[in-house]
């Protein structure tokens, strides 16, 4: 039985008759508690008051709504007066959010300092300010164990660059080298804005994350409609597992933005942008904060590519893992994750940079830049079930139909017959990654004459990663390089960094390409209806004086081991449906063959 007490003055007292004259709400229980809203944490009070109290239970303490300007408040209640200090903070892990500000501008957001190991002590309020920026932290205390101190940084920066913010609390110190830096971004429109001049940069760019699971998916049908979450089983019959994560961690991930530079270029300044990824696009269900980011560098003639940097805040983005069915879309490109905006000229016109979901496999050297200093390895692929029950690439590598930049890109797709020239690809050097001498411009029919992009030089490079883009030839040993240390015949192992495979996929060797020739059985793995549809990408010449690519009507596969030394070098290759030893046939690292890759 409790009592409930008001007075002509609007005073309520429960358990009194009597509330006091002061009070709006008077408790008077001796043997009661009062029972605190309890939230998961302060973020989820939309508008909050001054005045305002909850239950963190994250925190697991009580917090105020409060202070000047008003903000919560650490943990209200101490532990009996004990001194706060921590073992550790995680300086690296510190984030601000949003994550940059712009020159001119009101900002409004906070700084989230994880720490490790504190006592359950008190922390004293602080107040600083750094570039028109002010931090305040209201009074606290620590958690016992493992938590987060958040300033609340309000103002109008004054300076554009990378603003250096040195914390000490509970006893260490996140300064010098460990301070944590806020990008401010040049206001933009301004002369003084992020780009000079001299360098524009390329419109409407894109990353893909590949993201993928799934057990029944053949036979892959043509989307007609956009990407989904959604599950398809193809069949009900069970399929070899693809299961990739994708994901975008918080030390992030090297991307490149071309740049048209002219006369002697210039300084682009710093920038960062940042777009929030959902919960329902995300694997672990999280909403994760995302950023794109450059640092303050120099382009010219010669360096026509800007360094930037996609990175999680917070948390590694787990990008959700999609049905090869239902994820990829009918425009190829998979679910849009977020859209950061960056200028792309001097007047600070801005453009969008899409972070893309796909459950495809991008190329290795996708989004790099190759020997030539350009962007010509964007190409994705599918994983497909062979004969022989292994997952393979759907397309060699560098084939048309898996090059998001040409008018026939269509993830897809895969040969119509064996000389259709837009599933041939590139032509490898054995043992060379991706570095721009494989390419080939082929022409409309495969008897007209291919070429290599980039051309052909002689003689031997001394390393196995020579910085041309040409093909090398030389008319003694046939052997492209003269490095005999590692063995050579390593170049093309899983874990070298000549691999030219996608991620996780590997070149095949003798006995991966006779099992899946051997499973292909009635009509052998060139049948239209088996999975892999090879084709007759040619062979290109290793000799000297010839610089073009021969016998254009034929298949030179490669395979990763079976090197031999004997007669200046000598490898394996598939021709024909058959694996020739290293002994017989056009088998020098010289000569141009193509690349279908198989699970690692």
């Amino acid at each position: 039985m409790f009592l409930i007490g008001v007075n002509a003055f609007g005073q309520v007292g429960i358990n009194t008759a009597n509330p006091h004259p002061s009070a709006s709400l008077e408790l008077a229980s001796t043997n009661k508690a009062l029972y605190l809203n309890r939230v998961a944490s302060t973020t989820v009070i939309n508008n909050p008051q001054s005045g305002m109290i909850i239950y963190d239970l994250t925190d697991k303490c009580i917090k105020a709504y409060q202070g000047s300007p008003a903000g919560w408040s650490g943990c209200i209640a101490g532990s009996s007066g004990l001194t706060g200090s921590v073992m550790n903070l995680n300086c690296a892990g510190a984030y601000f959010t949003p994550s940059f500000a712009t020159v001119g501008q009101a900002y409004t957001g906070n700084l989230t300092v994880p720490y490790s190991g504190g006592n359950g002590g008190i922390y004293p309020s602080q107040t600083f300010t750094v570039n028109g920026l002010t931090f305040n932290l209201p009074m606290g205390v620590f958690a016992t164990g493992d938590g987060n101190v958040v300033y609340t940084v309000t103002g109008t920066p004054a300076t554009a660059g990378t603003t250096s913010v040195n914390i000490t609390i509970g006893g260490q110190s996140c300064s010098g080298a460990n301070a944590i830096s806020l990008t401010v971004n040049p206001a933009t429109g301004n002369p003084g804005g992020v780009l000079p001049g001299t360098v524009t940069l390329a419109q409407n760019s894109r990353y893909w994350v590949a993201s993928a699971y799934d057990n029944d998916y053949m036979p892959y049908t043509q989307p007609t409609t956009p990407a989904t979450t959604a599950v398809i089983n193809a069949d009900g019959t069970p399929d070899t597992l693809v299961d990739v994560q994708g994901t975008v961690p918080t030390t992030g991930i090297t991307v490149y933005i071309p740049a048209t530079v002219t006369g002697s270029g210039g300084t682009v300044a710093a920038w960062s942008s940042t777009a929030t990824i959902p919960a329902n696009l995300t694997q672990n269900g999280v909403a994760t904060q995302v950023t794109l980011s450059w640092a303050t560098q120099n382009l010219t003639a010669s360096n026509t590519s800007l360094v930037a940097t996609i990175k999680a805040v917070g948390n590694d983005l787990l990008a959700k893992k999609l049905d090869l069915n239902a994820g990829i879309g009918n425009n190829y490109l998979g679910l849009l994750l977020g859209t950061f905006q960056y200028p792309y000229n001097t007047s600070g016109a801005l453009t969008t940079y899409q972070l893309r979901d796909i459950p495809g496999i991008p190329d290795r050297m996708f989004g790099q830049v190759d020997n030539a200093g350009k962007y010509e390895h964007n190409f994705l692929y599918l994983p497909v079930q062979a004969e022989d029950g292994k997952i393979w690439l759907n397309n060699n590598l560098g084939a048309n139909y898996a090059d998001i930049d040409n008018p026939l890109f269509n993830l897809t797709q895969q040969a119509t017959n064996q000389n259709d020239i837009n599933a041939m690809g590139s032509l490898f050097q054995w043992g060379r990654k991706a570095d721009g001498h494989e390419l080939i411009t082929r022409n409309l029919s495969i008897s007209s004459q291919p070429t290599y992009k980039y051309g052909v030089i002689t003689g031997q490079a001394p390393t196995w990663s020579p910085n041309q883009p040409n093909r090398i030839n030389y008319a003694s040993s046939f052997e492209w390089t003269s490095l005999t240390t590692p063995p050579p015949g390593n170049r093309w192992l899983a874990s070298s960094p000549n691999n030219p495979c996608p991620q996780g996929f590997k070149v095949p060797i003798r006995t991966e390409w006779q099992a899946v020739i051997t499973a292909s059985g009635s009509g052998g793995i060139y049948a239209t209806n088996k999975k892999l549809k090879l084709t007759n990408g040619g062979e290109g010449s290793a000799h000297s004086i010839n610089t073009g690519v021969f016998n254009t009507t034929t298949d030179h596969y490669m395979v990763a081991d079976g090197y031999s030394t004997a007669g200046g070098g000598g490898t394996s290759h598939v021709d024909g449906g058959i694996v020739y030893t290293s002994s017989t046939g056009n088998n020098s690292p010289g000569i141009g063959g193509s690349v279908r890759c198989i699970q690692e």
